[in-house]
């Protein structure tokens, strides 16, 4: 069986899984991916959105959807469109679906008729295995990854370390992004000798220095299924997280998982009206007293996670029984 995918369009965590997938898929027997869609081809498999013309089936993995109420025309037609011209629909997570049937109402429109799947991504744990921890790195530290917009939180995160006077260190791995308060990331922690910044890095160095770490913190406002996360718990890191997005989902027993935020109630979300606790369009606001009450939770974990769900090969195999049942 024959598997076009196309790989010209995304970076970041679409391109990341993308590619550990084709390699897993092409490991199976019988399955060949193709890039090139004039190439002769059974299933096609598109990512978020489709974005290439072929009459062939698709099976659309798809991400989250526009949420906010002033973007709430921007791209989420093109998305809705794909998910219901797809032969089958996969969710990274249970609020992936829930966020997407609640925002584009797929359901009540019929626009799911063709079936969905959850199926989390995947780490490939041969290829984390064979990673040395990174010698420079303290032992029994912290560390965090991301693209740093307010999202994610990094000024809250910091601000609830510290709070939690462990003595031990966090290191930041990732590049500043562009709505973070409109300064520099972390700007007045630089000279914190508990707080250091590494900047971008190679997912093979970013892998090195997790391995050498024993707690993660991923405080996002909503994450449909980080791969750094898995990462993280390919490494034997325990995750302190929020709790609203998908990230619950993948850490369960594994970490801490710290109410900051609750789902609004309208379809949209609007700041000012649905969430009190949010009143502006930046985020990084969460209390840093339930941060630093999480940290010390966290350390009371003795057990290594349990990873064995996520292994990007039994990930491709669900791929694949989707796709034998629509070809």
């Amino acid at each position: 069986m024959k598997v076009y995918i196309p790989t010209k369009k995304f970076k970041g965590g679409p391109s990341t899984f993308r590619s550990r997938l084709i390699k897993s898929l092409n490991n199976i027997e019988d399955i060949k991916v193709v890039t090139d869609k004039d190439s002769k081809f059974d299933v096609g498999l598109e990512f978020i959105q489709k974005n290439t013309n072929y009459k062939k089936p698709y099976i659309l993995r798809a991400s989250s959807c526009y949420y906010l109420y002033k973007y709430k025309l921007w791209n989420n037609k093109p998305l809705r469109k794909s998910i219901s011209k797809s032969a089958h629909t996969i969710f990274q997570s249970k609020f992936a679906y829930m966020l997407c049937n609640r925002v584009l109402r797929l359901e009540e429109r019929g626009d799911i008729k063709s079936g969905y799947s959850i199926i989390h991504n995947g780490i490939d744990l041969d290829y984390v295995d064979k990673i040395e921890p990174d010698k420079n790195i303290k032992p029994g530290s912290f560390v965090a990854c991301a693209r740093w917009d307010s999202n994610k939180r990094p000024i809250s995160m910091i601000k609830g370390f510290l709070e939690a006077d462990t003595k031990r260190n966090l290191y930041i791995i990732g590049g500043e992004g562009v709505a973070i308060w409109g300064q520099e990331l972390g700007k007045k922690y630089k000279k914190n000798k508990y707080i250091h910044f590494l900047g971008e890095k190679t997912n093979k160095e970013t892998i090195s220095i997790m391995k050498a770490c024993d707690y993660q913190m991923h405080l996002a406002f909503i994450d449909i299924c980080p791969n750094s996360v898995l990462e993280g718990m390919a490494c034997g890191l325990n995750v302190l997280c929020g709790n609203l997005g998908g990230t619950p989902e993948i850490v369960g027993n594994n970490g801490v998982i710290l109410t900051l935020d609750k789902l609004w109630n309208s379809r949209y979300l609007r700041y000012t009206d649905d969430m009190e606790h949010i009143k502006r369009k930046h985020l990084d606001e969460a209390d840093t007293s339930i941060i630093a009450d999480g940290v010390h939770q966290l350390l009371k974990i003795k057990s290594k996670p349990d990873i064995s769900g996520f292994n990007i090969n039994d990930v491709a195999r669900d791929y694949v029984k989707i796709m034998r049942k629509i070809v």
